[in-house]
C-alpha cells in the first residue's frame, strides 16, 4: 500500500502542471496534429481495485454475520414460542365450536322437520272429545 504525503502530493501537483504547461506549448507550435484514436484488440477489462477488506478479514465478517443471523433467528424463535402455543390452543378451540355448530345445525334441521309433521297432522275438535 502507497502512503503518500503532503509534499509528495504537492510535488505531483507541480510536476502535473509543468507536464500540462509543456503539452499546451507543443499544441500551440503545431495547430495542424490532431488526435487518433485506436482500439486495441487485447485491451482487457481493467484490474478491480482492491476492497476495504482483506479476502481473511471477509471471511471473518461473513462467519460473524452468519452466527448474528443464527441468535437473533433463536432469540425470535423462543419470544414467539409462546404465541405459537396460543394459536395452536385457539384452532382446537375453533375446531370444537365448528364441531358444536355442525350439531346444532343438525339438531335445528330435525327440530324443523318434526314441526313441520306436527303442523300437518289435523286438530281434534270438541265435538270429537267423547
Amino acid at each position: 500500500m502507497v502512503t503518500w504525503t503532503d509534499d509528495d502530493r504537492r510535488e505531483m501537483r507541480e510536476l502535473c502542471r509543468v507536464h500540462d504547461q509543456m503539452m499546451a506549448e507543443a499544441r500551440a507550435d503545431d495547430p495542424g496534429e490532431t488526435l487518433v484514436f485506436k482500439v486495441m484488440e487485447d485491451a482487457g477489462p481493467p484490474a478491480p481495485e482492491p476492497g476495504p477488506f482483506t479476502e481473511y478479514q471477509s471471511d471473518v465478517l461473513a462467519h460473524v454475520i452468519v452466527e448474528l443471523r443464527k441468535e437473533w433467528r433463536e432469540e425470535r424463535d423462543e419470544a414467539i414460542a409462546p404465541l405459537r402455543a396460543e394459536i395452536a390452543d385457539l384452532k382446537g378451540k375453533l375446531d370444537a365450536v365448528a364441531e358444536l355448530k355442525g350439531k346444532v345445525d343438525a339438531l335445528l334441521t330435525l327440530l324443523q322437520g318434526a314441526k313441520a309433521e306436527v303442523m300437518g297432522l289435523p286438530r281434534k275438535r270438541p265435538s270429537d272429545a267423547a
